[in-house]
């Protein structure tokens, strides 16, 4: 169902998140890398031109989402491997600050809290970990990567409090590892991407999930397997289709690409 668009090349061997403006789009690394936006023009089908773009006041703990909205980009640094973090940032990056920054910018920050978990190390083995997040709303919507029970809970964050503690508003049986979000506005359609743990890593897939009066309607939701292989970690809605970023691994290179939805979806 994909078809590939680029290489994301030796910059972006992760691509963890995608944030599309102006036909400018963005990505991010994951966590030990530097802290670092990396953009490029989504006309160019070469991609060999890349902005970079280095935050000042954050460290990459472990970077695995961007939230676009109308008047910023904000990064979500809330991966949790091991299961022990406590707290997740959101840095947010205006749109003009961004487009003037010359290379160096400064985020504002906000702290996030999971009121209803207890943090302690059991890598990989655990409900607690983090990498889709999206805004609806006006609100954050962050849906947990559950290692355990292959679910995923979505928590609600309010982007003006500088530091909150939230608890799950709602639970999804996604039978798999939700690694990116992103909600259409237009459509009112949250898409969440993934993939099966263990050996089931080479069946991603993707959920495109109806929003009715601020609840994600889970039971009307419908799965779409994706033929192509890989660890497709990043997922944004364009034109009424999705980009989706795949990371390099055994299963493939960092590769962009787009997937057009069935007719009776849009």
């Amino acid at each position: 169902m994909p078809t590939s668009i680029r290489s994301l090349g030796e910059n972006l061997p992760e691509g963890s998140g995608l944030a599309l403006h102006n036909q400018t789009l963005w990505s991010i690394n994951d966590g030990g890398n530097d802290p670092i936006l990396y953009g490029f023009d989504l006309t160019d089908d070469s991609a060999t031109k890349v902005e970079k773009v280095t935050l000042r006041n954050a460290a990459n703990l472990d970077w695995e989402s961007l939230i676009t909205t109308s008047e910023a980009l904000v990064i979500a640094d809330c991966g949790n491997n091991r299961g022990d973090r406590i707290w997740f940032q959101f840095h947010s990056i205006s749109w003009d600050q961004l487009e003037e920054s010359q290379g160096l910018v400064d985020a504002n920050t906000i702290n996030v809290k999971l009121a209803d978990v207890t943090p302690a190390v059991e890598r990989q083995d655990h409900n607690r970990d983090c990498e889709a997040v999206t805004e609806v709303d006006g609100n954050y919507w962050l849906f947990t990567k559950n290692w355990r029970d292959q679910k995923s809970r979505l928590y609600i964050v309010d982007p003006n409090s500088d530091q909150q503690s939230v608890s799950s508003h709602q639970s999804f049986d996604v039978a798999g590892l939700i690694t990116g979000a992103d909600y259409d506005a237009k459509s009112r359609r949250l898409a969440l991407i993934g993939y099966g743990s263990g050996f089931a890593v080479t069946q991603p897939f993707i959920w495109i999930v109806p929003v009715y009066q601020g609840e994600a309607e889970f039971d009307q939701a419908v799965r779409y397997s994706l033929a192509k292989m890989g660890q497709w970690e990043a997922i944004h809605w364009y034109q009424g289709h999705l980009l989706i970023s795949r990371e390099t691994s055994p299963l493939g290179g960092a590769l962009l690409a787009e997937v057009k939805l069935p007719t009776q979806m849009h």
